[in-house]
């Protein structure tokens, strides 16, 4: 008959290696978002097109078209007033505040369509963030995020999947999105943070959406490292 001391030093052991085993996934998640972030390296401001079609519940709009303006680290301009009828949550949060704000495990690997992917899971570091986890997959190969997916709020959800190409033979960044919300019938979520969900740096100030739909973005013709000036970035009323 074994011990009693020893069915403890086997639990105790147990415990340890499972500790263990969830700080390397941990580390090696923070890794992969690191990797991420290192896409973006050199790129200190863009200017991109953007089109948008929209498919939400009641809703008929034509094609959007907009002008985006980026500065590091989250600083972001539109040129097109019918921009601001878009659910803000149709765009990204920049890794980097992914990062800041966000504890990272790694959760396994999937495939999504044909591409080999790391799962993590980001889990809010702060209990007062309204977005608490959302899900990530990065592309094994070349470390860019091509999906993500919020654990659902009061019944609310964003699915987002992303596609990318080599700008200036060097930067990948986004060239199409595909956006699904679903939101309950009455939606009683409160205005405040936008919910963060990964991506190329993107708009942060949109109002949100009422509808469950889908969006399809487009991005063209990207101009990187323009010298955009802080000024472009003021409020209207702080501007001279």
């Amino acid at each position: 008959m074994k011990s009693k001391g020893f069915n403890i030093a086997l639990v105790l052991g147990s415990l340890i290696t499972l500790e263990g085993l969830a700080t390397a996934q941990t580390k090696l998640a923070s890794e992969i978002l690191a990797r991420c972030e290192k896409n973006l390296e050199g790129i200190e401001d863009y200017v991109v097109d953007l089109q948008a079609d929209l498919n939400m519940e009641n809703i008929r709009m034509p094609r959007m078209e907009a002008t985006m303006y980026f500065k590091k680290p989250d600083k972001v301009h539109f040129e097109s007033p019918s921009f601001a009828m878009l659910p803000r949550e149709g765009f990204g949060t920049p890794i980097s505040l992914l990062i800041e704000r966000y504890d990272a495990t790694l959760k396994g690997e999937e495939t999504v369509g044909d591409i080999r992917t790391h799962k993590l899971q980001l889990v809010a570091k702060d209990p007062a963030t309204r977005l608490q986890q959302l899900y990530v997959w990065v592309n094994k190969t070349n470390s860019t995020i091509v999906k993500s997916e919020t654990v659902p709020y009061q019944g609310r959800s964003v699915k987002m999947e992303f596609t990318y190409a080599l700008q200036e033979g060097r930067y990948l960044l986004p060239v199409q999105l595909q956006v699904e919300l679903t939101v309950p019938q009455r939606d009683t979520i409160e205005t405040g943070q936008a919910l963060a969900v990964p991506g190329a740096p993107q708009l942060g100030g949109l109002r949100r959406s009422t509808r469950s739909g889908k969006i399809l973005m487009t991005y063209s013709n990207y101009r990187i490292n323009t010298g955009l000036s802080d000024e472009l970035f003021k409020p209207r009323e702080e501007k001279r």
